[in-house]
């Protein structure tokens, strides 16, 4: 299924698209053979440009178009730029399909999902992010994504699991919680780890004495 399919074409954004002169040029030349792939590309990212700023009713109307753009496109790179656009609107639509775009098989919807989690915010979004985390069979890129999205729940439960990743077998799954930590707490432990775990748990734990020893923390740990 494709965003001409979805009436994206013909429809309210179309009506966005001819009010500027580029693409009114644009669409005299392209709409003779039909829409482009970077047309439709191009029509994903304007409408995340516009969607937030439309009235709750078209958000919604967009939001279930989206939807179904995220379950039935056969293209990744739609489906992760809709999934880019959807996290704007507040509806049980976004939810469920932030729902299928973190199973999505391929990686860069997954991430853009986690994205997209962390704009749209509640509780929905914290639980999802935190099961992808802590997810030791899903790929390492897209549990750093979700572990990055976590800095803006930071509550008691959020800290736990970022305390048991500090644990966890991946350098790299490690080294994002801490970063993650450091850019949420305003602290700065570098990679010691046992500093970090203390401060979880409630310990006034000393910063590094100089600069200089946090870098070598940092620079201890394997590059990404």
């Amino acid at each position: 299924m494709t965003i001409s399919g979805l009436g994206c074409v013909d429809g309210p954004l179309y009506s966005l698209k001819n009010a500027n002169p580029y693409y009114r040029a644009q669409w005299s030349k392209d709409r003779e053979l039909g829409p482009t792939y970077g047309d439709r590309i191009a029509e994903l990212d304007l409408l995340r440009e516009q969607i937030r700023d439309m009235d709750p009713t078209k958000q919604r109307e967009w939001a279930n178009n989206l939807e179904r753009v995220i379950k039935h496109d056969p293209s990744p790179e739609m489906r992760a730029k809709a999934v880019d656009a959807i996290a704007y609107v507040q509806d049980s639509a976004t939810e469920r399909a932030l729902n299928l775009a973190s199973g999505d098989d391929n990686e860069k919807v997954r991430l853009a999902a986690c994205r997209a989690w962390r704009v749209l915010g509640g509780s929905a979004a914290r639980s999802r992010l935190m099961t992808l985390a802590q997810n030791d069979s899903e790929t390492t890129s897209v549990r750093q994504e979700a572990i990055e999205s976590l800095a803006v729940f930071d509550d008691a439960e959020v800290r736990r699991l970022l305390a048991r990743l500090l644990d966890d077998p991946s350098p790299a799954v490690q080294y994002q919680v801490a970063m993650t930590l450091k850019n949420s707490t305003g602290r700065d432990y570098g990679g010691d780890f046992e500093a970090w775990k203390k401060f979880l748990a409630g310990e006034d734990v000393a910063a590094a004495p100089a600069a200089s020893m946090a870098d070598k923390l940092w620079n201890a740990l394997p590059s990404l």
